[in-house]
């Protein structure tokens, strides 16, 4: 490390250590302009595509303004309060549910969910390139989707070679485009297809049952922002403090994707064979040259929207202990490793499997948000043991078995059970009452009972979790030291 890089505030940041109030650098503008460039991307396009299957223009447009702000509200009371008070990320917020060592299974699901997305998003440009190659009137060799999605995994480690404060500059002029591509396509669509068509259309493939369709469209919204559980704790805990981080995170978040996915929704509608899917439509609806513009701006959204989730993957990597000393370039490569073979090679498969990588979303990440919520909340009097945080010994708060916390886990399998039970990720065939709870609210429902319960008849009594120190009758709370919200950091190259 030169000497700058050196800093206790730039080792945080690349480390996932915990952010002191000092150190955080980024206002509440910088909180709203990397959510806004984070969730507005072109997989907006195919989120709204999705709904266009089940309903129609007004519906389908509460629907996801509704399901996008559901979802964001599991993860505002799962994550923003923990991650802005102590400072620190996605994966070790779940450390006092899971254990020192079970959080490693929040690593892998913020590995898969970044991974997934950042595909999509490489593929996307990739797809997007060959488009403008058609626009010039020229026929695009098959290989070039997928060498141009691997040039877009390329950019994305090249942005992020100087460290994660690459993210304050890059992300609000992104924001700025992506908000302009997504209201050019809307304008463009009405204007070429008219308000009448649009409001007229049927949904593409329905089911027979008008509460199924109002549910998976809700679904589909919440299960995608609950995938924000994986980017939210690296970026509120650069944020000035909860309170300023929470509005410009769901307007960036939560309404970012919902009124980001209306334009693939009525795409979706209108020209039932696109999907949503803007590289599909943009030159047969808008021109050549006003097609051509916007896969320019599809391909600058998408990088900007990547670049964060490089970034929040290699922080979850680093959490491991074998990664936690290998170089910042050298984790962001293994971020996207993946990336190159599945971008590279197998574009078109992984494009056609979206529908079931959503589902992985509600899958995984709504329990987790259901046992934080139960722990913060319902047990903890919304205080941790920050230390205890990044404590590996078996003198640590949550060192609970061998590491691993069995509640957490049993909880988490059941929240998992729940979603399978109420919807099957493959097919999307439903059965009740997911016509009336959805999927995803359930499994996030069953995951906090469970962790509760079992919290309260085994973990309390076992004198495990340090919830001795904030629960009535399990023992008076321990006065907490002043440094207790701010841990002191291990000297740099320290291994945690």
């Amino acid at each position: 490390m030169s000497a700058p890089e050196a800093s206790g505030e730039h080792v945080a940041l690349q480390n996932g250590w915990p952010q002191t109030r000092g150190d955080r650098r980024w206002s509440g503008v910088t909180i709203f302009g990397t959510s806004i460039a984070t969730a507005i991307a072109t997989w907006c396009f195919l989120i709204g595509g999705f709904v266009s299957f089940y309903l129609t223009a007004v519906a389908g447009t509460f629907a996801i303004l509704a399901g996008a702000l559901i979802g964001m509200l599991f993860i505002v009371l799962a994550l923003l309060p923990v991650c802005a008070k102590y400072g620190i990320d996605s994966a070790v917020s779940t450390r006092p549910q899971f254990g020192v060592r079970g959080s490693v299974l929040s690593v892998v699901m913020i590995y898969a969910s970044t991974l997934g997305w950042n595909v999509i998003l490489f593929i996307f440009m990739g797809r997007a390139t060959s488009s403008i190659v058609r626009g010039f009137g020229a026929t695009p060799p098959g290989w070039l989707t997928g060498a141009a999605g691997v040039v877009g995994v390329l950019l994305a480690l090249f942005v992020l070679r100087k460290g994660p404060e690459s993210l304050k500059d890059f992300g609000p002029p992104i924001a700025v485009l992506t908000l302009v591509l997504g209201v050019a396509v809307m304008i463009l669509l009405i204007h070429k297809l008219g308000v009448g068509a649009l409001l007229d259309a049927p949904a593409v493939a329905p089911t027979a049952s008008r509460p199924v369709n109002w549910a998976s469209g809700l679904e589909v919204l919440i299960a995608s922002n609950l995938s924000w559980w994986a980017y939210t704790g690296g970026i509120v805990r650069n944020g000035p403090s909860a309170r300023k981080s929470m509005w410009p995170l769901i307007a960036g978040l939560g309404l970012g994707v919902g009124v980001g996915s209306l334009a693939g929704f009525y795409a979706g509608l209108v020209i039932p064979t696109s999907g949503g899917d803007p590289t599909q439509f943009l030159l047969e609806t808008g021109g050549n040259a006003v097609g051509v513009f916007l896969l320019v701006f599809v391909i600058v959204a998408d990088l900007g929207t990547v670049v964060v989730g490089v970034y929040s993957s290699a922080i979850g990597l680093r959490q491991l202990p074998g990664l936690s000393k290998t170089s910042w370039n050298t984790t962001t490569l293994l971020a996207v490793l993946p990336a190159f073979v599945l971008v590279g090679f197998f574009p078109d498969a992984v494009f056609d499997r979206f529908g079931t990588f959503l589902a992985f979303l509600g899958v995984c990440f709504g329990p987790v948000c259901g046992i934080q919520i139960a722990d913060y909340f319902g047990l903890r009097r919304q205080r941790l043991d920050a230390h205890a945080l990044y404590d590996r010994t078996s003198a640590g708060a949550y060192h609970y078995w061998a590491g691993v916390n069995p509640v957490g886990l049993v909880a988490f399998a059941a929240g998992v059970a729940t979603y399978l039970y109420l919807l099957d990720p493959v097919t999307y065939v439903s059965r009740a009452p997911f016509q009336y709870l959805t999927a995803s609210i359930p499994s996030v429902t069953v995951a906090g009972l469970v962790y509760y319960l079992g919290a309260r008849l085994i973990l309390l009594p076992s004198g495990r979790g340090g919830y001795q120190r904030f629960l009535p009758g399990v023992g008076e709370p321990a006065p907490v030291p002043a440094s207790a919200t701010v841990p002191v950091r291990p000297a740099v190259g320290e291994a945690m």
